[in-house]
């Protein structure tokens, strides 16, 4: 898929936004996030809207709360139930 220069402009806007909105997060996820976003998209023909999508999606996986990874107990973790208390 060829980006238009619009489209390419229209990301780098997003991404210098979302740095703006979240400051903790490392530039690098930024980008990571808007690219993988921007991947779903790859198959859409009409394209005009493509960014503000992208930008929406970024945002709502940049403000969740971080994910436990499978190698973390439940009980463990934060906030887990322990089993044998």
């Amino acid at each position: 898929m060829v980006l238009r220069e619009t489209e390419i402009r229209a990301l780098r806007a997003v991404v210098d936004r979302l740095a703006r909105r979240f400051p903790d997060q490392p530039r690098s996820v930024i980008e990571d996030v808007v690219a993988y976003e921007h991947s779903l998209f790859a198959e859409c023909r009409v394209r005009d809207y493509i960014a503000i999508l992208v930008e929406r999606a970024a945002k709502l996986r940049l403000a969740a709360p971080p994910v436990l990874s499978p190698q973390v107990d439940a009980a463990s973790a934060p906030g887990g139930s322990p089993v044998n208390a």
